[in-house]
């Protein structure tokens, strides 16, 4: 009796998790397909760890710039991949931010790379090419929207190697190539680097600030005392696609290894351009239910759109769950002025024999459905306003037919009768 009870508990668990992986492998079967049922804008096997949209001058066409391994890469609207900038060697990018840092039209990159030790490097337009203004920040860094709606760099105080210690504060580029520490923010001791953003007010009103907790659920804070949550969402909604390994030395000497899972960047602006700031988030499945050395099992992710409401964030419109993870978003617009989003999806994670594959999708941001590439590439700017000028100037010219048939009063049938009725008439005259 022994024996079968120490055969059960061993066996029991592991046929659970068996069944467990079946269902969720089977659920995440429906995220795939939906990554798959749409055209990409870009296929790769590799796993795309950062996501940007900006601009390399004042007034040139936006550009889509994407991160793997150690290369950023611009992404044509065709799908061709440019190599802009590479990292220095043995070292991988682990997040990806762009804006305009100094007001000149022409956006900055923050990239954030795993060199050993965690490193910072801002990066910008010099002399026609991709090239760092500063030299790199040893610790995190990240580009904020600030309550005015400017981007900033910040960064914060850190124990060692463990990271999210300390007082946050401002950062900026110094006369020297030197990035410089300013003055601290108004924010609690500890909160996350990663893990908060303001939701600029309009028409007067003060900007809001939001957190994203441990437990990734979502939180609004005040202002005034941010120590204090004034909303909380009612589950962990957000999803934290990148992680790396650090060791820390504890207080009394001992070493710890310890996983840091990081938020993807959270782009806040006028994306509706109806005069009040939105949020578009990565979102989905927070955790995975079973990782196994690489190899791990995903439901999926999406990405939600959200407006500050009374209280707290209301969702405006969400994706369907896709692929595996979604690591980024960010709002783009095309060539022909149409308004999409860009999202980096990972289809496939590293496991034996089989490499990494990554999708760029685009969506609608009117609905969150996924579009096809081609689709999107030919629509214009405004569905309803532009294809409805071509639909009116198509049937004009096929309306022309109907001169064509005025001739119809000529009728040529009619001219033929008349002589059918002369002839009735000589009829009577032969006898």
């Amino acid at each position: 009796m022994k024996y079968f009870r120490a055969v059960a508990a061993v066996c029991l668990p592991l046929l659970a998790l068996s069944l467990l992986a079946c269902a969720h492998l089977q659920a995440g079967q429906v995220a795939l397909a939906v990554s798959a049922s749409k055209d990409a804008l870009w296929t790769g096997l590799s796993l795309v760890n950062g996501l940007a949209v900006g601009s390399d001058a004042a007034g040139s066409a936006s550009k889509i710039w994407i991160a793997v391994d150690r290369d950023v890469s611009s992404l044509s609207p065709t799908g061709e991949l440019t190599l802009e900038w590479q990292a220095p060697r043995f070292t991988r990018i682990l997040r990806l931010e762009a804006g305009d840092l100094d007001g000149d039209g022409s956006d900055e990159w923050l990239v954030l790379l795993d060199a050993g030790s965690v490193r910072s490097m801002v990066v910008g337009v010099r002399d026609g090419q991709r090239q760092e203004l500063a030299r790199p920040w040893s610790g995190y860094l990240r580009m904020l929207v600030g309550p005015d709606g400017s981007p900033s760099l910040v960064g914060q105080s850190s124990a060692g190697h463990r990271p999210f210690f300390g007082p946050l504060y401002q950062v900026s580029i110094g006369k020297k190539g030197k990035l410089e520490r300013g003055d601290p923010l108004p924010l609690p001791r500890g909160m996350p680097l990663y893990d908060f953003f303001w939701m600029p007010g309009s028409a007067g009103d003060e900007a809001r600030l939001f957190s994203i907790e441990a437990t990734d659920h979502l939180a609004e804070r005040d202002p005034r005392s941010p120590k204090v949550r004034t909303w909380r969402s009612d589950s962990g909604i957000v999803a934290r696609p990148v992680e790396l390994e650090r060791e820390f030395r504890g207080y009394f000497g001992e070493h710890t290894e310890q996983f840091i899972r990081l938020t993807a960047p959270v782009p806040v602006g006028d994306f509706d351009e109806d005069g009040d700031f939105e949020a578009l988030l990565v979102g989905g499945v927070p955790r995975p239910a079973i990782v196994f050395e690489n190899m791990r099992f995903h439901q999926g992710g999406d990405v939600r759109l959200l407006e500050a409401g009374e209280r707290g964030l209301n969702e405006m419109h969400r994706s369907p769950l896709m692929g595996r993870v979604v690591a980024a978003v960010a709002p783009w617009t095309n060539p022909a002025g149409r308004q999409l989003w860009v999202a980096a999806v990972w289809t496939r994670h590293r496991a034996f024999f089989k490499r990494p594959e990554s999708r760029i999708l685009l969506l609608d941001p009117e609905t969150g459905n996924v579009l096809s590439a081609g689709a999107a590439m030919a629509g214009q700017a405004k569905p309803e306003a532009v294809a409805a000028p071509e639909a009116v100037v198509e049937p004009e010219p096929v309306v022309e037919p109907e001169p064509v048939v005025e001739p119809e009063p000529v009728v040529a049938p009619e001219a033929v009768v008349e002589p059918e009725d002369d002839s009735a008439e000589e009829q009577p005259v032969e006898p």
